[in-house]
Order: C-alpha cells, then structure tokens, then sequence
C-alpha cells in the first residue's frame, strides 16, 4: 500500500494535474468496466448475500453508477473553468484579477461499505477522478467474492497509479488509514468512523464521512396513505432495508394505525407475491441474527410486532418486513442504526412531538415526511436538522444529480455528489494576479504618512 501510495503521489508530481481529456477518459473506464463485468457482479453479489434481487443489483448498483458518471462527464467541463472573483480595495479598477480554480488534491483513498460494495466504490469515485486525483480503494471484507472482483476489474482497467484496491479485514483498514493520503472518504457505521478519524488525524488527513444515522419517517393526517406505503416500502425492502438512508422509524398521526398496516400488508404482498426470489437476504448470518436479537429485546420490552409477508427464512438468512409498535428507547432496535428490514412505529398527536423527539437525537443522515400541507411540511423542514430531505418520497434526494449529497452532524460531512462533490474533493485554489499600479499599495508600507490612516478608515468601510 505504502508503495502503491508513493507511486501514485509521484505520478502526480510528473505528470501534473491531469486535463480535462484523461479525467473523462478515466471516468468513462470506470462506465467501461461496470458494463464488462455486469454479469460478474450479479453473480458474486449473490455469492456474497445468498440471495441479492437482480432487478435491485441493475438499478441501485448498476444503473444508478452509471448515471452519476455519465452525468459526471457531462458536466464536467464547466465544473472545472477557473471562476472569476471580484478583487479586493478597488484593485479591480486598476487590472488586479482575482480567481478560484479547482485543482486536485493528489491521492484520496476510499474506504467502502458491503451493503453496496460496487456503487460505494465507483459512485465516489466519479467525484474523485472528475476532480483530478488518483484512487485507493479498500472495499469490505464481508462481502469478499465481490471485493476480490473489483479488485480485478480495477487492475484490469487502471494502472496503479491512477487506480488501485486492496483487500483486507479491519487489520488492512486501519492500517488502510494511516497512510498518509491527501483526502480520507470513509462510508459506514459511526463507531468505525471514530477509529479511522483516530488514526487518520496522526497525518492531519482531511476526511469525508458518510455515517447515516436512523432517518425519520413522518406520516400526517393529510398524507395519502396508499400512496405513502408503497413509497416507504419501496425504500425499506431495497436491499431488505440495509441501505444508509432506508427509513429507520415512523411517526404515525393516530388513528392511521388500521388503514396504515393493511395498506403495507397489501403492497408487500403486491411486491413479492411471497416469491423470495426478489427479495434480499440479510448480508450474512451475524446481521440476521442482530435483526433477531432486536425482535427478542423489543418483545420482551413490551412492544408488538406484525410481519408484513411470509418469506422468512433461517436458512437463506431473509426477514419479511416487519412492524414493531409500542417502542421506546430503552429498546436495543431504538437505541442503533437498524440496518434491516425492521420498521418501528411511534404514534403522535401533534408536530411538535415529533420535532421534540427528532431533536433530543442524533442529526440523521435523511429526513422524511408525508403530507400535502406545506405549512406543516415548512415547519418540519425548519424546526429540524438532517443531512437532506425529501418530501412525499424517501431517498429521492440523493437521486437527485444537482443537489449536493451528505450528512450533519454524527450523519456525516462532506459530499461526494455532483458539483459539490466535484469540489469536495479539489483543492479551491485562490489565484491573484496584482495590479501594475503600485500608488495606493505604496500607502499601507512603511514609511507611513497621513495618507497611511485615511486609507485604514477606507478599509474598515469597503467590507
């Protein structure tokens, strides 16, 4: 790793910043090699899952890559143009220019999740590359065969000093986060992220962190609820629930109880039809049986809980959806990031709870509600803090290409989506080229006359 690093920072130094022609050449070898290895993938997402839906591989790991880097390559041009900035003190008027160009930042090491191995590779990677810079990747150990397969793909697309990944378990990654790269992208749980801020800080690496969080759902008395609930599971059975921003909690307006549960029980069974071939299984025995532990705990605290379909499967380690009622926070699925195909439900009166609730919690990484009336939609979007929100939907926000992607607070920060993410990971580099004209700047150098203080009181008024 240490060399590869070394290979890669000395590339940089050669070579200079990479034009505008390499950056799309290497975006477009990442589209390349995505459609080279698509069946590939497929197959090794189902070695590494038992059972990973294709139709969810081709739109969450697949198609949705692909359109991030297309649109990556499509913008890119403009994203890149120095922009100008108006000088300071009136320089302006006597020829001074002031600019802010983006240029690289050199190495930027990518420290993936198993829950989309491909797309938290290569999505980031479209930011990263467009900017200008090399990549080392360390994608998880939980889902190996498709490590091991964008490993090869990687080799067999990029030279190691544009791109290079490496395998390995916790041992790699901390090592992985030692080194020391010009930027740091780490996407997973907040307790690994604190080791690697331990680690990376010893270099002073600047970080990204995309943590999720436990992302609220709000259901109010205006919301179509029929519509809502195919929104919602739509959402929460992608991937059986283990994606970042799936919806981790609802608040529900009481007196929806009934018509809310039936609504679910039907578009559950319209998704599946009790066909498990589409549904996703949970990544591994250890999280089917975190998911079973937090069912045993909630129960015996008290709460209740309505499966939505008949797919479970201790064998090939699948959970139907279920609702769990009557929660609180002393219950282990309230007190962490589910991750699964749980839904805990909480019921309310007014907004104010659910503001009240939200507040006294860690900021999530999504924030969603369901309702016509703007005036209500205003105050939960005012009165709260999330990395995005989106409003009649879950998750549509990140698919949105102009707006910027990431979290707040422990959720995360930075972004690696679109331009901001674009310039996330460049360096804005101030550029001023000075006046010829050296009357009035002669004013502020010694020896300074009375001319020195009419100038300082210029100064405090311009701003």
């Amino acid at each position: 790793m240490e060399k590869v690093l070394q290979t890669q920072k000395e590339a940089f130094l050669k070579n200079g910043p990479p034009n505008y022609k390499l950056r799309v050449d290497r975006l477009r070898r990442c589209i390349a090699l995505i459609k080279a290895y698509e069946k590939k993938i497929i197959k090794v997402l189902n070695q590494d899952f038992q059972n990973r839906s294709i139709h969810e591989i081709k739109i969450s790991e697949i198609d949705q890559t692909i359109r991030n880097l297309l649109f990556t390559i499509k913008n890119l041009k403009r994203w890149m143009r120095p922009q100008k900035r108006m000088s300071s003190l009136g320089t302006g008027l006597l020829g001074a220019r002031a600019l802010m160009t983006p240029t690289p930042l050199g190495s930027v090491g990518i420290i993936a999740p198993w829950n989309f191995p491909v797309a938290m590779v290569f999505y980031p990677a479209a930011s990263i590359l467009a900017a200008g810079n090399s990549i080392m990747a360390k994608p998880s150990e939980i889902t190996p065969a498709t490590s091991s397969l964008i490993k090869e793909a990687v080799d067999n697309y990029f030279d190691k000093s544009e791109f290079a990944v490496f395998l390995g378990g916790p041992k790699t990654g901390q090592r992985f986060s030692s080194l020391p790269h010009d930027h740091l992208l780490y996407t997973g749980s907040g307790k690994v992220a604190k080791k690697v801020l331990e680690v990376a800080s010893k270099n002073l690496i600047p970080t990204t962190l995309e943590l999720g969080g436990k992302s609220p759902t709000i259901i109010s008395d205006n919301a179509k609820i029929s519509l809502a609930a195919k929104r919602i599971l739509f959402a929460k059975t992608l991937n059986s629930g283990q994606i970042c921003l799936s919806p981790d909690y609802i608040f529900l307006k009481k007196g929806l109880e009934n018509n809310f549960v039936s609504e679910l029980k039907k578009t559950f069974s319209n998704f599946y039809n009790n066909n498990s071939s589409d549904y996703t299984s949970m990544v591994n025995t250890m999280h089917y049986k975190r998911m079973q532990f937090y069912l045993k705990d909630a129960i015996k605290k008290g709460a209740t809980v309505t499966s939505l379909g008949d797919l479970d499967s201790k064998e090939k380690n699948t959970i139907s959806t279920k609702l769990i009622f009557g929660v609180n926070d002393t219950m282990e699925v309230m007190k962490n990031e589910i991750f699964g195909p749980l839904l805990p439900v909480m019921l309310y009166e007014n907004l104010s709870e659910v503001v009240d609730y939200i507040n006294k919690h860690d900021h999530p990484l999504g924030l969603y509600f369901f309702g016509k009336n703007k005036s209500q939609q205003d105050y939960i979007i005012n009165n709260t803090r999330s990395g995005g929100v989106t409003i009649n939907d879950t998750m549509f926000h990140l698919l949105q290409s102009r707006l910027p992607f990431g979290g707040v607070g422990s959720s995360g920060y930075g972004y690696y989506h679109g331009y901001e993410g674009f310039l996330n990971f460049s360096n804005l580099r101030s550029i001023y080229h000075q006046t010829s004209y050296d009357t009035i700047l002669s004013l502020i150098r010694p020896p300074r006359g009375k001319l020195f203080n009419l100038l300082s009181n210029i100064m405090r008024r311009l701003g």
